[in-house]
């Protein structure tokens, strides 16, 4: 298996887990007010993120910054919890797309940890950081893609009300994420 794929396999392994429930929390907030004929808006917030989260793992990844993971992981925590707050008072999509970009870069950090740990034997980091992110980028764009499915379902065939859905969803994130945030700090 090439360098490539493995950090390619390791970032889509990042996200496909059950370990990963903070950001799997973090993109269902953030597109819970969208639908497929969105899907511009969603994919320039992806982007934004992947922008945003890529540079910051570079920066951490290559010595240009120091952080404590405690404390990005707190920060972490509290990315859902402005982002579900910002679903219960009916901020509009320009905000999600500004969060996406800005809370990109404190999930990248968090990512950075992870791969300076399983890059440090390798060689060309810059191409193992491309392909861990491209492994990110792919679980996050499969994710969407079934949350949108499912939040079609219940809005469409099931008749669930939008503001009913968002509610109740950004309610049970903003729950769980404060029960994690308490187990960080």
């Amino acid at each position: 298996m090439s360098d490539f794929r493995l950090f390619f396999d390791l970032g889509w392994g990042h996200i496909m887990n059950l370990e990963a429930a903070d950001h799997i929390l973090f993109l269902l907030a953030l597109i819970m007010i969208f639908s497929f004929k969105d899907w511009r808006k969603v994919l320039l917030m992806v982007s934004f993120f992947t922008l945003a989260h890529t540079a910051s793992m570079a920066a951490l990844a290559f010595g240009l910054i120091k952080v404590q993971t405690h404390w990005v992981e707190v920060g972490i925590m509290l990315t859902i919890i402005i982002t579900a707050i910002s679903n219960l008072i009916g901020r509009s999509a320009g905000w999600h797309i500004a969060f996406s970009f800005i809370f990109g870069l404190i999930h990248g950090l968090g990512f950075a940890h992870s791969f300076v740990l399983m890059s440090r034997t390798y060689g060309q980091k810059w191409l193992l950081l491309l392909a861990f992110a491209a492994g990110i980028e792919a679980a996050q764009i499969v994710l969407i893609i079934l949350f949108l499915s499912i939040l079609w379902v219940l809005r469409k065939p099931m008749k669930i009300s939008e503001k009913i859905l968002t509610v109740a969803l950004s309610f049970f994130i903003l729950g769980y994420s404060l029960s994690l945030l308490l187990e960080r700090i």
